[in-house]
Formats: structure tokens, sequence, C-alpha cells
């Protein structure tokens, strides 16, 4: 999955949650044992309330601006690796 967001209009309706549920459910049946999200600053609480863990963070450039990005990581149960 390269993006992923919900539209400012549409946060706090549950969309984002159902949004990481299945991207989490879709990680599950790839045998996929973490999610690693380079997250928009603003976001990194909602990942933390996911359960993600900040784990670091990375440069980047978004529209030829240079930004920082918190890198998060999320286990996934009943991985089978």
């Amino acid at each position: 999955l390269e993006h992923m967001w919900v539209a400012p209009a549409h946060i706090g309706i549950g969309l984002g949650r159902k949004l990481f549920s299945h991207a989490v459910a879709r990680a599950i049946s790839l045998n996929a044992s973490v999610i690693e999200i380079d997250a928009d600053p603003h976001a990194e609480g909602f990942y933390e309330r996911m359960g993600a863990q900040r784990v670091g963070e990375i440069s980047t450039d978004i529209e030829r601006q240079p930004r920082i990005l918190p890198r998060l990581v999320v286990a996934i149960e009943g991985s089978r690796r």
C-alpha cells in the first residue's frame, strides 16, 4: 500500500479506523508480521491509538518540500511467521 488518508472533511467519523482495519486484515492474509508506516505528523496519534509504536523518523520531500515523517510499526497478531 503506497498511500492511505482520509480527507479532512471526513476525519472523526470512523473511516480511518475502517481503512486501517482493512489494511491489517490484508496484511494478515499475506502472512505479514509487521506493518511499517511513514505517517503524516498530524496522523501519528491516530496510528498510536491503533496500536502502532514509533520507531524513528525519515526525511522525505513531499511536493518538493523537505519533511520529517514519523516511522511507526504495528506488530500483526495472528501472523503465522
